[in-house]
């Protein structure tokens, strides 16, 4: 099977933003991988790739395939220089992950001028990433990079498998008029069809919503991944579930899971005053303790430790703050010897010290049994819940989340000759066919209408693209996407998050949620709350700060839908909804006056205002059919939103 024919459950596709659409020759589509030398890092050098500042590494410990990687450490870059036709379409693909999936890897495609190009994923599991590059009409060179910036972790991140195809010739040609947008068609993956896009609509409405990481690793303050890396990722060495555990206890000291100022009402109207619209809570990550009431048999849950239901407390505050509920859960578990080795033959390298027992086998079986036991408990025991994030699909921690659906059954139904099958008083059956549910089927027999994203192995409702690397590209109308991002450095709590310096400020946001908005995608920002509870008041100052700008410009967020033009990168986009259209002038653009373009036949602008400086805007219509706005900028250095008025809906 090659790189392409795997299935990749993450995956990111950005064009080129510029202001004209694309039109490809047919039958044109041939794999031009030669293109990129030494592209899968199984030669005994890196050549030719070329390396700045940290020395990278070929790494047999973890590639995605083959027998090698490139291991990047923070502050690494590697190039290689590779030449392109011109007036053409390439696709560049590579696999990436990073170590702890708090800081971005990128795959960066320089020296087009315009048409250069970026993806980036912070995924923690290996994550195949696309990026759509369109050359000019002079032969170019073109630089390929892969990058792990500098990071507060010093974590290192890894690629693998690049390949570039050529997708077609290119030809440009101008926009004329509003063309209605390509329609979403829900997919059918492992016998289960994606949500229609009438369930779909609310998160394309709400556009904002808060992701929180809080649990054990609170205590020592340095990161969600803490059990397996002991705050140094490069120290090769976990902590062991009974020396982790520790934590839930008073006798930990300073590094005590405390929670004593936790108030879930906290949390939430601080989101309502942020202007989100929806949150997402941890219920459990991969250090396997669970913030709620849990019955499995091996569970480790701050019920038993603190006599508290902490996902309870969250969900009714959600409702009580008029906020969608949504709930992070994990597959993976680390306090299972036999995620690293489920058929008890082979296990994997770990920093917990594991090795090869028949009897992890059986040790897999049960940590798959306490997944859905744990997940029917969340999805029957808390009422109506609207989003489900999972996390962690992948097994041993290598491979793609797909790769394992075998192993969860992450679809529709389970298999009668799986060989980790679920215990029969945790299964759960089709009302008609009597067959026992697979992960997905259980949850959409107890929520019918919630959305989940794809990293169960199941294709997902929702794409997600992980980390703080910039939006780039067109409008994304054919699948519905999350940004997911930390405001923060990392995810779980770590002391950065108190320093004003490393968390967000009021202009990153803005620039964030905005390229979000003209995108057609909603924004999931994450909060790292201490071991007692509590968000910083860094972080509590820049989202009341938010909430106070989208007061003034919420119009052109909430329910608006991204387009009817792509957008320019750094500069300009578009959202609309009824009878108006709202532009957004980014920094970049520096103008006075902005070119509105060609409206359909009978549309016409009656009035232009600025939400962001609460005036009236003057324009000119032109026999072109474009309009011009004139004195655009405002006194916002960082976003200028104008609401254009038409004379009927911008979409019938």
């Amino acid at each position: 099977m090659t790189l392409l024919q795997k299935k990749s459950i993450v995956f990111i596709q950005l064009f080129v933003s510029i202001s004209f659409v694309a039109v490809y020759s047919s039958g044109l589509c041939q794999q031009m991988s030669g293109q990129i030398k030494n592209p899968d890092f199984e030669a005994s050098t890196i050549k030719p790739w070329t390396s700045v500042g940290n020395s990278p590494v070929l790494s047999a410990i973890i590639p995605y395939e083959g027998k090698q990687s490139i291991e990047l450490r923070s502050g690494t870059l590697i190039r290689q220089q590779v030449s392109l036709k011109p007036l053409s379409h390439y696709r560049l693909t590579a696999w990436l992950k990073t170590a702890s999936g708090s800081g971005d890897v990128r795959l960066n495609v320089h020296g087009l001028g315009p048409h250069d190009a970026s993806v980036a994923s912070a995924m923690a599991a290996w994550t195949q990433v696309n990026v759509d590059v369109f050359t000019g009409a002079g032969r170019q060179n073109a630089t390929i990079e892969i990058e792990n910036p500098e990071n507060a972790g010093k974590n290192s991140a890894w690629a693998d498998g690049l390949q570039l195809e050529f997708m077609g010739t290119y030809i440009p040609k101008k926009i004329a008029g509003i063309s209605p947008p390509k329609i979403r068609n829900p997919k059918t993956d492992m016998g289960l069809t994606q949500q229609p896009n009438k369930t779909m609509d609310w998160l394309l409405d709400a556009k904002f919503g808060m992701f929180i990481h809080w649990g054990l690793y609170a205590g020592p303050g340095k990161g969600e991944w803490y059990m397996e890396n002991g705050g140094d990722w490069n120290a090769g060495k976990g902590m062991l579930p009974e020396e982790y555990r520790k934590f839930a206890y008073p006798e930990s000291g300073d590094v005590y899971f405390a929670a004593d100022k936790f108030n879930a009402d906290d949390w939430a109207s601080l989101a309502r005053d942020a202007g989100m619209k929806y949150m997402m809570m941890v219920t459990m990550h991969h250090d396997g303790y669970a913030l709620f009431n849990t019955k499995a048999r091996d569970a480790f849950s701050s019920k038993q430790t603190h006599n508290r239901d902490f996902v309870a407390e969250y969900v009714k505050s959600c409702r009580k703050y008029d906020l969608r509920v949504g709930l992070y859960k994990t597959l993976i578990n680390w306090r299972y010897p036999g995620y690293y080795d489920i058929d008890g033959t082979d296990c994997k390298p770990n920093k917990f010290g594991y090795t090869t027992d028949p009897a992890h086998k059986e040790n897999a079986r049960r940590l798959k049994a306490d997944l859905y036991e744990q997940v029917k408990e969340l999805v029957t025991n808390y009422g109506k819940i609207d989003i489900i994030f999972w996390d962690g699909g992948w097994i041993n921690q290598q491979g793609s989340d797909a790769d394992a659906a075998n192993f969860w059954e992450s679809g529709k139904y389970q298999s009668s000759d799986n060989k980790w099958p679920v215990d029969p008083y945790i299964r759960d059956f089709d009302g008609k066919t009597q067959k026992p549910l697979g992960l997905m089927g259980m949850v959409r027999k107890y929520q019918p209408d919630v959305i989940v994203n794809p990293r169960s192995g199941w294709y997902g409702d929702f794409k997600s693209e992980e980390g703080g690397n910039p939006i780039t590209g067109p409008v994304r109308t054919e699948e519905i996407w999350e940004k997911c991002m930390s405001i923060g450095p990392g995810w779980g709590y770590t002391p950065g998050q108190a320093d004003s310096s490393l968390v967000m400020n009021l202009a990153q946001i803005k620039r964030m949620l905005s390229d979000c908005v003209i995108r057609n995608m909603s924004l999931l920002l994450n909060v790292g709350p201490d071991r007692h509870g509590q968000i910083s008041m860094a972080e509590q100052h820049v989202l009341r700060e938010t909430g106070k700008w989208l007061t003034k410009v919420g119009e052109a967020v909430y329910g608006t839908r991204g387009g009817p033009w792509d957008p320019k990168d750094g500069q300009y986009g578009y959202a609309y909804k009824g009878k108006y259209i709202y532009v957004y002038l980014l920094n970049g653009f520096k103008e006075k006056e902005f070119v509105l373009p060609a409206l359909n036949k009978g549309q016409k602008v009656v009035g232009i205002y600025s939400l962001s400086e609460g005036n009236a805007v003057q324009f000119k219509s032109q026999a072109d059919g474009t309009t011009i706005l004139k004195n655009v900028k405002g006194t916002d250095p960082d976003v200028t939103v104008l609401a254009v008025h038409l004379n009927q809906n911008v979409f019938p």
